[in-house]
């Protein structure tokens, strides 16, 4: 009966966190609420509450899971990479996948409001998820650039320009420079 019971709340968690997304990417997280997500899930109030007291944890946990299979699709596909390629293409090609996913990239600015609006536990776990996301790049920088003793600084430079091409691309600007960008970060 538990293995019943913990497959129906891994069911209903998904639920939550595919309808809360879908509403949130639709209206804003401002204009979703709770109420919203619980009749989008056909689940009462208190369901949602049982699995998210507040909308920053479900918003918490929605984009932490997109920035988690942003990571691991964007080190995969760097290790599919031919070595042959110099790391500014890599990067060129990395920037525009992640730019081209407009619905990750609001869901990675939510998550950055959120922990810029929210209280201190809200920014504790934002700043964590970014020295996660941190020591990815950096990774990643380890396979495709062995030599340089920059990686650290290079990780820094390639998530706040990230954050500035989503930005960028969430105001509706087309013409962001990112073969120019790339190759003055990676000089």
């Amino acid at each position: 009966m538990g293995k019943m019971k913990n497959a129906d709340s891994a069911k209903t968690r998904e639920k939550i966190i595919s309808a809360g997304a879908r509403l949130i990417i639709k209206k804003g997280a401002e204009n979703t609420s709770l109420s919203d997500i619980a009749n989008e899930c056909g689940i009462s109030k208190g369901t949602l509450y049982y699995y998210y007291p507040t909308k920053s944890e479900l918003i918490f946990e929605i984009t932490n899971r997109h920035i988690k299979r942003l990571s691991e699709d964007i080190i995969n596909w760097v290790g599919n990479m031919s070595e042959d390629l110099p790391p500014e293409k890599i990067l060129q090609a990395v920037y525009s996948l992640l730019t081209r996913a407009s619905k990750r990239g609001r869901l990675h600015l939510y998550l950055i409001y959120d922990g810029i609006a929210g209280n201190e536990e809200s920014t504790a776990r934002v700043r964590e998820v970014y020295k996660i996301w941190k020591q990815t790049v950096k990774d990643g920088l380890s396979k495709i650039m062995k030599d340089n003793p920059n990686k650290d600084i290079l990780a820094e430079l390639i998530l706040a320009c990230l954050d500035g091409i989503f930005i960028q691309a969430s105001l509706g600007i087309k013409d962001i420079p990112i073969d120019q960008m790339t190759q003055h970060i990676l000089r």
